[in-house]
């Protein structure tokens, strides 16, 4: 019997019997909910979800004891909650193995190094480490692609070779953690920091829940002396936090969300749709994958707030940027800077002294080659190196002609309007990263980066009987209403982001004001959020 239906006799004849029947049904008595509830609770078949329940009672019960438990038990609480996160996939027993491996060896490695003093011993300490965890990220990603790499070269001389596939588990945060442990050695061995001698505050910084998935990748400067000293219950930064998740959450499930039906559809049947349509999707999963990424960006930092601590700004709002270089310095944050400070500037300082025509090219390729070990980082796809070196071929154009470009602005026309500056500026580097981006595209929706260059290639073909009306409204379901609350949404978060940050912004509003927009991300979140899609790109790599 409904519950329903069962509640409504009980008032209209207000039983024994009635009472009785109304108890039956309560859904908390049934078996089959608690069965259905504890499978969904630990669903066992991957990592948790940052958009489910399991994942906001998880964070409350984390909250709630951490801010309960004295001080000196806060850190180890919070690691006790960090690996159990971890452990929530039922296979993750078998791989952290590795994360606890990566941690022992750079925690060891890194009071080797402050103790040592011999240049020789303290480099032998700081390969071991990187070695150990680049090697770990180099073999849990990149072996069976090597391995078909190689027989694919071999084929091509004709020379058949068939490529051994490992059966490799997908180690949950691989490329985040190792990168931000193996930045802790190097701050040591560079003296920019002191090694951490308290192992529980250390392994914690590793392994961080809230960051552990897809970043931000966090430096040990930054978020070490926040782990020293456990935070007290503030409830602006409690409540800001909350706010931060529901925005991420808004983001992600309204917006993104509803666009990855439509890029899914195009990029994984590219042959039936005209060019229109394909440069559509191109240009919509640029807007997408930022809303995706930073969506769950804000859910990290969100949930870093509730627990009292302030996580690294992965995004500052890239589309803005009026160049290419400040695309970079806007989005992906963590990983653009790790990238600079490990990889640029020693490459910079390693060749300096050159001068000339040989300076400028040496400076343009260390700026160019993080691009496409940038792509190799992303996974294990010929169209992520394709996007990679598209990017670092931009850069450097972008560096090279950075000055005649400037005397040209001067004598624009169009550029006496700001507006029309900022419109051309923002539009060419969004167009520029969207060329880039449908090779990332390819290879996130399982295609090759042949499938990319397919898609150039027919920009301006009639092929396909699908019109835009037919794919969006028909094929794919969409209503006018939720075109419409896709748009206004996308608006209403451009213009919030351009205020400030979305907690600082919401606590500086009046309360009523304040709990419309609550009720309001709400209210979208119950009538428009494709919940289907909860999983997020960058939670692949």
């Amino acid at each position: 019997m409904n519950i329903f239906t069962a509640l409504l006799e009980f008032f209209q004849e207000a039983s024994k019997e009635s009472f009785l029947q109304f108890w039956n049904a309560v859904p908390l008595r049934q078996p089959e909910f608690w069965h259905h509830f504890w499978e969904n609770l630990w669903a066992g078949n991957g990592p948790m979800n940052l958009i489910s329940y399991t994942f906001w009672v998880f964070l409350i019960l984390c909250a709630f004891f951490y801010y309960l438990f004295p001080k000196k038990l806060k850190p180890l609480w919070l690691l006790i909650c960090s690996y159990s996160f971890y452990l929530y996939d039922r296979s993750g027993l078998q791989m952290v193995t590795i994360l606890v491996g990566t941690t022992a060896i750079t925690y060891f490695s890194a009071l080797a190094i402050s103790k040592l003093k011999h240049i020789w011993a303290r480099r032998a300490f700081l390969l071991l480490s990187v070695c150990t965890s680049g090697g770990l990220l180099f073999y849990y990603k990149y072996a069976n692609f090597l391995s078909q790499l190689w027989a694919d070269i071999l084929g091509a001389v004709h020379i058949s070779v068939s490529a051994s596939v490992i059966d490799l588990p997908v180690v949950l945060g691989l490329s985040f953690f190792t990168f931000q442990s193996m930045g802790y050695v190097i701050d040591v061995y560079q003296n920019v920091i002191p090694a951490e001698k308290n192992p529980i505050y250390y392994a914690l910084y590793v392994s961080f829940f809230p960051c552990i998935t897809s970043g931000p990748i966090e430096r040990a400067n930054h978020l070490l002396p926040q782990l020293r000293k456990p935070a007290v219950f503030n409830y602006d930064k409690v409540a800001g936090g909350l706010y931060r998740i529901l925005w991420g959450v808004f983001k992600k499930m309204v917006i993104a969300g509803n666009l990855d039906i439509f890029s899914k559809e195009v990029f994984t049947h590219l042959h039936k749709y005209n060019g229109g349509i394909l440069a559509l999707a191109a240009l919509i999963f640029s807007y997408q994958l930022y809303l995706d990424f930073s969506g769950y960006c804000d859910i990290a930092v969100g949930a870093g707030k509730v627990l009292g601590f302030d996580l690294i700004e992965n995004f500052n709002r890239p589309f803005a940027g009026r160049s290419y270089s400040q695309l970079w310095d806007r989005w992906h944050i963590s990983l653009t800077t790790w990238f600079r400070d490990y990889i640029f500037t020693p490459l910079s300082f390693y060749n300096r002294g050159l001068s000339g025509v040989l300076g400028k090219l040496q400076g343009w390729f260390n700026v160019f080659i993080i691009f496409p070990i940038s792509g190799l980082w992303h996974g294990d796809n010929m169209g992520y190196v394709v996007w990679g070196v598209l990017n670092g071929l931009f850069m450097v154009v972008g560096k090279a002609t950075a000055k005649k470009r400037r005397q040209w602005a001067k004598t624009n026309i169009l550029y006496r309007s700001r507006f029309l500056k900022a419109l051309i500026q923002c539009s060419c580097v969004y167009l520029l990263f969207t060329i880039c981006i449908v090779f990332f595209a390819a290879s996130y929706y399982g295609q090759t980066a042949s499938d990319g260059f397919y898609l150039f290639s027919h920009l301006f073909s009639n092929q396909g009987n699908s019109t835009l009306s037919s794919l969006v409204l028909v094929k794919l379901g969409f209503s006018p209403i939720t075109l419409y609350a896709i748009g206004i949404s996308a608006l209403f978060v451009e213009i919030m982001e351009k205020i400030g940050r979305p907690e600082q912004v919401i606590r500086k509003l009046y309360f009523p004001f304040r709990w419309i927009i609550y009720y309001g991300l709400i209210f979208a979140l119950l009538l428009f959020a494709n919940f289907g899609a909860s999983g997020f790109v960058y939670g692949n790599y």
